[in-house]
This record gives C-alpha cells, structure tokens and sequence, in this order.
C-alpha cells in the first residue's frame, strides 16, 4: 500500500465505485477504502433490489460511466439492463435488475482496470488535517494495524458523511424542523416462489393494492432471467387479518414486492426501521436486531398467507440495514426541495435529478398520502458543483447521498441511479484538482462538465435523443401490451397511452 495518492475514496458503494472508476478514468492515481470485504454497499451489504431509474420518463438522465458500469454488468450475464415501468407511481420511471455477486465482481474488475487500488476491511480512525484542510485517512485494520495515508484529495462516500464530520463541517440531520429521517429498511429474498401465482393473485385482487406494474426489457439480456418482471404494493386485507391475528409484526399496512433477478426468486423492500441512531454501533445493534425480527416476520406471514409462497424459503438477507438517511453535510450549496421540485438549473451543473421526492414515513405504518411523500418532478434538475464542495473544508469533496441538501432534495438524490451520478462528477472533479494542484472550491465546474461529457455523461440535455428514446421507448412498450395482452396488471387508462 503506497503512503501518498492524488484521490483517496471512502466507501465502496455506487457513490464510492464511480468516484473511484472516474478518478482512475481521469488518470488519477487512486485509492478506494471499504469497510467490508467486496465492493457495492447498500447495493450489496443491504441487499437494495433492482437499480433506481437512471431515467425521467423515458430521457436516460444518468449516463457515462454509470452505463458502462450496467453495460459490463450486462455482458458478464449480471443484469437485465434498464426495464422501463409502465406505470411509474412508487417505483420511478425504470429499474435496472441486477445480481449481487456479479456487482462485486465487476465494480472490482473495472477498478482493476482503471489502476485503482482497493483496501478492503478497513475503517478511518481518524481524518489528517492541517488547519481545515484535509491530508489524508488514517485506517485502522482487522489486527489492529493503523496506517496514516496521505491524499491530494479525499472524497467522502461514507453515506454518512463521516469524513467531513471528523473533519470538523457542519452538518444537519433529517427534516429541518423536527429532525427527523426517513426509516431505514432490512431487505430480504425468498426463493422457490411461484411467481406466475403470484401475479395471478394481484391481478385477480387488484383492489387490494395500492400501486402496482409491469415492467418492460428495453433490450436484449442473458435468459437466465427470462421472467415478467413486475412491482406490487398492497396485499393490504391479507396484511390486515395477520395483524389482527398477531401473525405479522412489523412497520408497515402494507407488502412492496417485486421480482428477483432469478426466476423464482422475491425481492422484498416491506419492513420500516423507525427512529433510534444509524451513527452509532449501540442505536444500530438495536436497528438490525429490530429489521432481522421484521424480516422474520413478513417472510412467515408470505409462507402462511399469500398463494405462490407455500414452499418457499429466505434466501437472501442484508448483511446491514439501508439506511436512508442520516448526515446532510454543509455545502457551498445548499440544493433545496423547491430546486427540486421545480426542475431547476445550475450553471455549475455536474450531474442531473429525476426522480420523485420520495420521503418515507417516520412513524411507519401507512404509505404515501399518511405521512409519506411521492411528488414527481415538474422537469429534471441540476446539481450543483457547490453542492458537493464542503463550505468550510478544504482537501476533500462529498459523493453520494450525504452531499449538501435539505431532506426533501435528499428524498429525490439519494437513489442508487442519483449517487452513481454524483459520485462520478466528484471523482471526476477530485482528480482534475489533484493534477492542477487546488482545492476543490478553486475549480471551474466548466472543466468538470467537460471531463464529464468526454465519459459520456447527460451534464445537459440532448433534445434531439430525448425524442428518439421517447420514441423508441413508445414503440417496445407498445409492442409488449399487444404480445402479453390480457396478462398484465397495469391500470387499463395507463396501457391506453400507448395504444
């Protein structure tokens, strides 16, 4: 392990993985540090399931080298590609399928490839500062090893923002007012499910069920995964009788599942983590322990309740909760829910918003409308460089979902799509500063933009391609419905539209 590095990123999830694959990109010399012992973190470690849009509508927003990461995921036969959602209420515009082992094994392939250097099973001790600019991590190790290492620029994708805070930046948590965040989730699979009974059950108890679609393949992918893939919220009287019966215990009314990658296999986001700590080992020992009872719970009541789950088993758990929200970091901006919300743009625009705010409820219990939030975008929005950029630290930039915003923006950034855009402006951005020798709030987003459009990514609209994906994307979902006519279970006033 070298002492010096132009870039050092914290955090091997999709934020840290396209920091790191864009510094190394750029030339860069760099190191990426994860906790764990493979790469991906939430994507992975809390097993999130398919990628959030990538997409507003049918306008692929987050491209470059995001895309390349689908791409190779793509062609080792590890994911379905982007899949767009019929009706997109509670999912986004589309969900990029993928299996978990093949995300490890490519992230670490391609940052292989780029010259980065990976150090796994490593925590920061502590943050090398000078004044209030950043110098380096300090690591800690399995053994007890401390190894001080030194960095032109340090970028936090801890999601937690724990760089900046040893740092010393300021930083809010949760809602302005109350403080509060969104609940953390521990997702699970089940396997050995018969699917196609479970989508004749939704079909034939639609009323039982709060948003619901199909989801339609935008290309070719391996056949492995040949299944009609769909979302499902509801089972809301089945819910109902287990509760009353004391069968099921846990934060939610209501059951969110879709497919797994493999056939026969159920992803499930459906227990709700409220309150305690996510910063500390003690408030997020009681976390786990609470999400693993959850998880117990939901799959039992599947098993005991709702036909295809009779012989199905758990086959998949988190290895840590999601956590959705913890630290906002203090920014040289401060992107806002109005920005949001109103499709704003930046001039020191490095990467693009789409997707809904989508703020859950603290309590838990009931969905959206109760104390949740789904409020779709009037148009995409900028990110701003400044957003990115600590206000009172220098040496280091923010990636992924801890970068300088209120929670109702978070809502909207933090998705798995969101912070793989994020994270590949702020390696980017770490890289172009270690070569000029400057910090980060020295630099022209204009430089940054340029790098970023050079990998291929969308910093701007392409009017011209955003029509013809609308088109393209009109004319395969249109064929879809007319092959898989009278089996599908999107609203007929939505499958109109493309009649």
């Amino acid at each position: 392990m070298k002492q010096f590095y132009d870039v050092i990123v914290v955090g091997g999830g999709p934020a840290g993985i396209m920091s790191a694959l864009a510094s190394g990109k750029c030339g860069a010399d760099t190191l990426l540090i994860e906790k764990n012992g493979f790469l991906g973190g939430a994507a992975t470690a809390s097993v999130l399931g398919p990628i959030s849009p990538f997409h507003f509508k049918d306008e692929q927003v987050i491209n470059g080298i995001p895309q390349d990461f689908i791409d190779r995921l793509i062609k080792e036969n590890g994911s379905t590609g982007h899949l767009k959602t019929i009706d997109p209420f509670g999912s986004g515009d589309s969900l990029g399928f993928y299996d978990r082992e093949k995300y490890k094994y490519v992230a670490a392939k391609m940052l292989g490839e780029c010259g980065v250097d990976i150090l796994y099973h490593s925590f920061i001790d502590d943050v090398m500062r000078e004044n209030d600019i950043v110098k380096g991590v300090v690591t800690v190790a399995k053994d007890g090893l401390k190894q001080c290492i030194r960095a032109s620029i340090v970028v936090d994708a801890t999601g937690d923002g724990d760089i900046a805070f040893r740092a010393g930046e300021n930083y809010s948590i949760g809602d302005e007012q109350m403080h509060r965040v969104s609940p953390s989730s521990a997702m699970f699979e089940m396997a050995n499910v018969d699917t196609d009974a479970v989508f004749s059950y939704i079909k034939n108890n639609i009323s039982d069920f709060e948003f619901y679609t199909d989801c339609v393949p935008m290309r070719e992918f391996s056949r492995r995964f040949d299944q009609h893939f769909f979302v499902a919220q509801g089972f809301k009287s089945l819910v109902k009788k287990a509760v009353e019966n004391r069968d099921l215990l846990f934060g939610r009314d209501s059951i969110l599942l879709l497919n797994g990658i493999h056939p026969g296999t159920v992803h499930f986001n459906s227990t709700r983590i409220c309150g305690g700590d996510s910063l500390s080992a003690e408030g997020l020992t009681k976390q786990e322990i609470d999400g693993r009872n959850q998880i117990d719970s939901v799959s039992e009541f599947m098993i005991k309740y709702v036909p295809g789950f009779e012989n199905a088993f758990v086959s998949v758990t988190n290895a840590s909760i999601g956590v959705r929200e913890s630290r906002h970091i203090e920014g040289c901006y401060t992107l806002t829910g109005e920005d949001a919300a109103e499709g704003r743009k930046f001039k020191d625009v490095v990467s693009r918003g789409y997707f809904p705010i989508d703020l859950h409820n603290p309590d838990g219990g009931s969905g959206y409308g109760k104390g949740s939030v789904w409020q779709p975008l009037k148009d995409t929005y900028d990110i701003p460089y400044r957003c990115l950029v600590p206000r009172h630290i220098d040496g280091m930039l923010l990636s992924g979902r801890c970068i300088s915003g209120t929670s109702e923006a978070h809502g909207s950034y933090r998705t798995q799509g969101g912070i793989m855009g994020i994270g590949q402006a702020a390696g980017t951005a770490a890289a172009l500063c270690a070569f000029r020798h400057i910090q980060p709030r020295q630099l022209d987003a204009e430089a940054v933009q340029k790098k970023l459009i050079s990998f291929g990514a969308s910093v701007f609209r392409d009017e011209e391609k955003m029509l013809e994906e609308k088109r393209r994307a009109h004319e395969i979902v249109k064929k879809y419905i007319q092959a898989h006519r009278g089996n599908l279970i999107t609203k007929p006033e939505i499958l109109s539209q493309f009649e």
